[in-house]
């Protein structure tokens, strides 16, 4: 199996790969990092594209979901140690968990507190996966992880208005832009924005009440400062993730 077809088949089974380059985890799938790994030959050294190609793949392992770490699994390979379910979870990081309620949790336990403030100071979002992801020093080099989300982890916490766009604050403490402003409400009457470099964004409490005293009587739209805006219905079945 080619490389690229292996990466691509992984991730459609939500398994990544994070490749250590320097002092950042590199995911061969991202075309910029991809052409830092190739530079730096990573991807070439003994058996890695093998545990990529192969073992990765390989269903009588079953790998579970989340990120996995090539350079370690081949050098165990490579001292005699065969790879089975047990082993290749010491070369494994779970998905951090978003759920319906923004209710972040690692392992079926919910983070919160100090440790989630940290999470979404350092929150972000990638295009090339449609993933957002948690990043951050420890130590001696740069840590990542992925996030499974059922709605979308990023939150507006407040916005302003520029004639026909938004201004987002975020709580990752970012600035972002409205890609439209288009405002999307679920069936629990939240409220959405569509950004231009975080994915789908949920208003918190205080920006979604100020917004919904400028809706108009057919419900379909916002009337703010003169200029409309509409106000689209999503189901239950079309939650906003990214």
């Amino acid at each position: 199996m080619e490389l690229n077809q292996a990466l691509i088949g992984l991730a459609q089974l939500n398994r990544y790969i994070f490749i250590l380059c320097g002092k950042r985890l590199l995911n061969p799938l991202l075309q910029k990092e991809r052409k830092q790994l190739d530079l730096e030959g990573l991807l070439e050294l003994p058996g890695i594209r093998e545990v990529i190609e192969q073992d990765l793949q390989d269903p009588k392992l079953n790998p579970s979901t989340g990120m996995y770490f090539p350079a370690p699994m081949a050098r165990t390979k490579q001292a005699g140690e065969k790879l089975n379910q047990e082993t290749i979870g010491g070369f494994h990081y779970d998905f951090i968990v978003v759920d319906h309620q923004q209710q972040w949790s690692l392992r079926k336990k919910n983070i919160s507190g100090r440790i989630l403030e940290f999470f979404q100071s350092h929150l972000d979002y990638e295009k090339e996966t449609d993933r957002y992801f948690v990043e951050y020093f420890s130590e001696s080099r740069w840590d990542k992880c992925y996030l499974k989300c059922t709605l979308t982890p990023m939150q507006a916490l407040s916005i302003h208005q520029q004639d026909q766009s938004f201004t987002m604050y975020l709580n990752n403490g970012k600035e972002d832009q409205t890609v439209e402003a288009i405002f999307l409400m679920d069936a629990r009457e939240r409220c959405y924005l569509k950004s231009r470099n975080h994915g789908t964004v949920m208003l918190a409490d205080a920006p979604r009440y100020e917004i919904l005293k400028h809706l108009e009587e057919s419900g379909a739209e916002l009337v703010i400062n003169g200029h409309p805006f509409p106000l689209l219905q999503i189901s239950s079945e079309e939650k906003p993730q990214n």
